[in-house]
């Protein structure tokens, strides 16, 4: 080997070198991980309110069957949204300020767009930064930078934070009476189906059973009063379970089932009318 070919190994081998210390650090401690804005935990809260400036306020509360919205009626409330809610309790800030080293006007804090009462701790929710889109948010006398996953808190109506299941997780369905035919389970319980001389092939019945037993929503909105009602839905459930009824609404281009008593409409994709009404 030559003394130019030796140069240029020893020259790459110091740049391999110098390149794993620059990648690897060697010395240097890891950066700390920012600690959550509270230091709550999620199963620990069992209240929530939430007010907004522009919505109504929300009142959650935990329960044995899950968390429940208290509106003008008693609802589920959507586990996911409420997940999500309770996201803020363990997010991680990017940065964080005094609350006397920003004007809170400015970010969305003076009045608050939103504030969170979890049991007995309160956060502000403010605006977003105009360039990388972080919400403040407030907690004290700190305000915190945070991946904006708070808009529907903000801008939502109560709607959004209902139950999108139509049969609750844990109901048994043992009948069906929808517009154009009724199923009934039997004392060996098979399905049954009037009028007679439809189609009953057991596992098509089966499959259109748990078809309704895993439908939920899309999304979901108000109840017009006023809107005529349409063709009416029955859905029986075990254990002298109250019956769920529900109006069918339109079938396309989105499937629409009315539920009066809660004051709601389900809306669902449309190609859901053949999986749902057979």
């Amino acid at each position: 080997m030559n003394t130019r070919s030796l140069l240029n190994l020893t020259l790459a081998g110091i740049a391999i070198v110098l390149g794993l210390v620059v990648f690897y650090k060697p010395g240097l401690a890891p950066p700390p991980v920012p600690e959550s804005i509270t230091g709550l935990s999620a199963d620990s809260i069992t209240r929530i309110r939430v007010t907004r400036k522009e919505r109504m306020p929300l009142n959650f509360v935990r329960t044995a069957n899950g968390w429940q919205l208290e509106n003008d009626r008693v609802l589920p409330a959507s586990q996911f949204q409420l997940h999500a809610l309770l996201g803020v309790l363990s997010a991680r800030p990017g940065r964080s300020y005094p609350d006397n080293a920003l004007n809170l006007a400015d970010a969305g804090l003076d009045p608050p767009q939103a504030t969170l009462l979890l049991n007995d701790t309160l956060i502000y929710i403010g605006g977003t930064t105009p360039l990388d889109r972080l919400r403040y948010v407030q907690h004290d006398d700190t305000v915190y930078l945070l991946n904006d996953t708070y808009q529907h808190l903000v801008n939502a109506d109560w709607t959004n934070f209902v139950e999108r299941r139509l049969v609750p997780a844990d109901a048994v369905l043992t009948g069906l009476q929808l517009p154009d035919f009724t199923l009934t389970r039997d004392d060996a319980q098979q399905w049954q189906v009037l009028p007679q001389g439809r189609d009953s092939a057991t596992a098509g019945l089966d499959a259109l059973v748990q078809n309704w037993q895993a439908a939920d929503a899309t999304y979901i909105r108000r109840y017009d009063e006023h809107a005529t009602e349409g063709t009416p839905i029955i859905l029986t459930l075990a254990d002298n379970r109250p019956a769920v009824k529900l109006y069918l609404d339109a079938r396309e281009p989105e499937l629409i089932l009315t539920r009066p008593d809660w004051g709601i409409q389900y809306y669902l994709p449309g190609n859901m009318s053949a999986t749902l009404l057979g």
